[in-house]
């Protein structure tokens, strides 16, 4: 299983060419057979129609690519809907961008607009399935306080249903980040069930409230999966990389079990939002600012609590990102909590300041995909914005080689 994303919303859409468009995406097929072309959301109409044409025609799976927490160009969220941090402010999205700024998936307005909004696309009969992307909380690793929600009034009256006290979590969070322990406990906390430094009561209410937000994604996710199993949809879920799914409040055991895959954005060299050294790199800086720590001993933290092979110092993490053994360790802790086929993302974009993959990295990290059992692969994350010379080397290394 291949699948292709294409066309992400921007405003360079609206003048694109269908011709183009479609000339593209036949070239692309030509280069690298894949089974599955994700659709991008908020496409002008004869895009969209000269797109699906296309996919009929190549015999391609024809799925929407739809943020489900976020704008997708028609719902528009309300700035009351956003999730509000352990600070009691709104966390912004990434540089304010409103595909990255996330409403509470427990505000019963936030469920009732997005199940019409999913509700009405599945009545326009023009795809055959959903691949639902941002389907967690806003990530907190640059800011455990500001940043880790949420606790909006909706949330604080689910969380007391299951004996959940939010005003002392948030209490326990503000205190924890007052002191470089509590700040490394925090952290340690987010990435790992097990490893952390806090007491025992502050490891309870921590844990509690980590399991309380990926209830609460899991429940949401599983009430529109049923919606659009109702309308014989497949399904596929973007999720962070495994190791970080705790931090966002994604459960990868139970959000597969109500879908048709997974994939998974183990991005290796990615500067942007899900991208492993974007999130690593902005709890590193984290706990450099926030505690006494050195580089060297942050990383061997990290390091220590994902067990997962990363660099030895912060320039080489933000040049070369991650190896494809540590892709390896992210997969099969996939591999190990997925009951659904698992697509592994593999970033060959290219985007000044976010992604510029080398053909030495794309072939290893290939090599490190083909040596573990997953579902197949995920081209990511835009086809629009990838050198058709990176498809041929998907093909001779994950293919033919």
């Amino acid at each position: 299983m291949i699948t292709v994303q294409y066309l992400e919303d921007a405003p360079e859409l609206k003048t694109l060419d269908a011709g183009v468009v479609k000339k593209k995406l036949r070239e692309a097929y030509q280069c690298l057979p894949f089974s599955h072309l994700l659709i991008g959301w908020n496409l002008p109409r004869g895009l969209l129609e000269a797109c699906r044409i296309e996919a009929e025609s190549l015999g391609i799976r024809f799925l929407r690519w739809h943020p489900l927490l976020t704008s997708d160009g028609t719902f528009e969220p309300r700035p009351e809907w956003q999730v509000i941090s352990a600070g009691g402010g709104k966390v912004m999205g990434f540089r304010n961008m409103p595909e990255f700024t996330f409403v509470c998936p427990n505000h019963p307005q936030v469920q009732e607009a997005i199940v019409d909004r999913v509700s009405e696309l599945v009545r326009e009969g023009i795809y055959q399935g959903f691949f639902l992307d941002r389907i967690r909380f806003p990530s907190p690793s640059a800011d455990p306080f500001n940043h880790l929600g949420c606790f909006c009034e909706h949330c604080f009256r689910k969380a007391d249903r299951f004996g959940l006290d939010l005003m002392e979590v948030r209490r326990k969070i503000l205190q924890l980040t007052q002191t470089e322990q509590g700040c490394v406990g925090l952290v340690q906390a987010l990435l790992s069930e097990k490893q952390t430094s806090l007491d025992e009561p502050a490891r309870q209410m921590v844990r509690a409230f980590l399991d309380f937000r990926q209830r609460s994604v899991t429940d949401f996710v599983s009430r529109v999966c049923g919606l659009l199993k109702q309308g014989n949809m497949e399904i596929g879920l973007d999720c962070f990389s495994p190791g970080l799914t705790r931090m966002v409040g994604q459960d990868l055991n139970s959000l597969s079990r109500v879908a048709d895959w997974i994939k998974v954005m183990s991005y290796l060299h990615t500067m942007g939002p899900a991208g492993l050294p974007f999130e690593l790199l902005g709890i590193l800086d984290y706990l450099l600012t926030t505690t006494r720590l050195s580089v060297a001993q942050v990383l061997t933290l990290i390091r220590n609590v994902l067990d997962l092979p990363l660099p030895e110092s912060r320039q080489e993490l933000v040049a070369l990102g991650l190896s494809s053994q540590a892709l390896q360790v992210e997969l099969r802790r996939g591999l190990d909590n997925c009951h659904a086929p698992l697509l592994v993302g593999i970033e060959l974009v290219e985007l000044d300041g976010v992604a510029n993959p080398h053909p030495e990295q794309i072939k290893a990290d290939l090599a490190g995909i083909k040596a573990m059992n997953v579902g197949g692969i995920a081209i990511s994350w835009d086809l629009w914005h990838i050198p058709l010379t990176r498809l041929e080397l998907v093909r001779q290394a994950y293919l033919e080689g």
